[in-house]
């Protein structure tokens, strides 16, 4: 090896240097910041008390895991008339006339510049998420705020507390118990949907899925159901949890997937599992234990009618997993997600000038990388998917990152698709009439290929309103 490729190597061994994020964030270093964590399952206020010390704030910030919950706390915040602003990747809303101290912000999109007095930081066991964990990794790394409420499950304790510990920042944990009691059925409904009551979730895991057995339900029992389901956009599955929670609306049953897991407020008596297997992309496999104990934990609701919550499965052979599920012991997260910066990726490029094909560029960085035992690298898969289909279109190293990094569900090849339009007309410097790229039916969809290319159009508009 020359010296000249020996100068070039080191260079770009020490451009994907990650082992010290906490560097990345020198303003934040200088703050002495009080860390607060706020633990414990489902229903047991942890949130509620964090929400309380940002609501009587003279500056502060929600960062949460969903476009829904960004707008849960926005909305709670102005009716209780706490000015609050509004910052997602596809939406922003701020108050006008008067001083705004808060912000309710999805996680990716929370401004790191602006000091605040509290911040709360919500979900904290996606931090170890191999796709979008780097965003809790940065938020709790970055946040310039006198004081950091953090909630989530106590698996994230231990790794929250090296983290804090390796910045020298002090941390207190608030430990929470189930405000309602969590029954655990000792039957299940034995295969018979007739069985299924007003007041109860019945969880499966596909669109599909949810459909028939919304019909099958209906048809059993006489019971309306509402549905909701990841796909569904934010504002709908609102819409949904609210007919499911009006106890005149007529809807008394809820089909859900396990969206229902965070970003809903839902007054459920029982949760059914109709199924405890999910097809992930690679094959089908069990539901991990501590998404059924998320999903378990949405049964009972503290203050209401239906506070003693309940947890059973529609065929016996589930439930003995579900029981297993519940009875073991939480697993403490091991690892935090990074990823690195735009400007990171960039000064690499520059060392690369023969790497012309941008997936490639992010497989050498995924390649030479080197990371902290307590971080991961988190996966550029999607990423690399979405520079190979934009590949030949002529764009800048910075507007290719904003691109793979957008809201982008790679299975969509109608999006994928539209991913490419938007590229070239930026590419060419040319307006992008969003009506020639997507025409909204004008009739209700009536059958699931349909539904999907709804759906599939939603998407579409989301990651327009994300690039504009």
């Amino acid at each position: 090896m020359s010296d000249g490729d020996k100068q070039r190597f080191n260079s770009l061994k020490q451009l994907s240097d990650l082992r010290f994020p906490a560097e990345w964030h020198p303003a934040a270093r200088t703050i002495q910041r009080k860390i607060i964590l706020h633990v414990g399952p489902t229903n047991s206020g942890k949130t509620y008390n964090a929400l309380k010390c940002l609501g009587s704030a003279n500056s502060g910030v929600y960062c949460g895991p969903l476009r829904l919950l960004a707008h849960e706390i926005f909305d709670r915040f102005n009716s209780k008339g706490i000015p609050c602003n509004l910052v997602t990747g596809e939406e922003r809303r701020e108050l006008k006339g008067i001083n705004v101290p808060l912000t309710s912000s999805t996680i990716e999109m929370v401004n790191l510049q602006k000091q605040v007095d509290v911040a709360v930081i919500d979900e904290i066991q996606m931090i170890s998420d191999q796709q979008r964990g780097w965003a809790w990794t940065q938020a709790l790394l970055g946040l310039q705020a006198k004081e950091i409420h953090i909630c989530g499950e106590p698996s994230a304790v231990p790794l929250v507390k090296s983290i804090c510990q390796s910045i020298n920042e002090d941390i207190e944990i608030r430990e929470y118990k189930r405000l309602s009691s969590l029954e655990i059925s000792q039957k299940s409904l034995d295969g018979d949907l007739k069985k299924i009551k007003k007041g109860d979730c019945v969880v499966t895991f596909s669109r599909k899925s949810i459909f028939s057995l919304k019909h099958e339900i209906e048809a059993a029992t006489g019971l309306r159901c509402a549905v909701a389901y990841g796909s569904l956009p934010p504002e709908t599955r609102s819409q949904q949890a609210k007919l499911f929670n009006d106890p005149n609306s007529g809807f008394d049953v809820l089909v859900a997937s396990d969206a229902i897991g965070m970003g809903l407020n839902l007054n459920i008596k029982r949760i059914v599992f109709e199924s405890i297997k999910k097809y992930d992309g690679i094959g089908v496999r069990y539901i991990p234990i501590p998404q059924i104990k998320q999903i378990a934990g949405r049964a009972g609701r503290f203050g209401t009618e239906n506070a003693v919550g309940e947890v059973t499965a529609l065929e016996t052979s589930d439930l003995k997993y579900v029981h297993q599920a519940m009875d073991a012991p939480h697993k403490n997260l091991e690892m935090a997600g990074l990823q690195p910066t735009m400007e990171m990726v960039e000064l690499f490029a520059h060392q690369l000038p023969d790497v012309k094909e941008f997936a490639v560029l992010l497989e050498k960085f995924e390649d030479l990388a080197r990371v902290d035992g307590q971080y991961f690298l988190c996966n550029f898969h999607t990423q690399k998917l979405i520079a190979n289909s934009i590949e030949l279109i002529p764009m800048t190293i910075p507007e290719r990152f904003i691109f793979v990094t957008g809201p982008i569900n790679t299975s969509d090849q109608r999006i994928m698709k539209n991913v490419q339009k938007f590229a070239m007309l930026h590419s060419q410097g040319k307006p992008c009439n969003i009506s020639r790229i997507v025409t909204i039916p004008e009739k209700v969809p009536h059958n699931d290929e349909l539904l999907g290319d709804l759906e599939s159009i939603h998407r579409t508009l989301m990651l327009y309103l994300w690039l504009r």
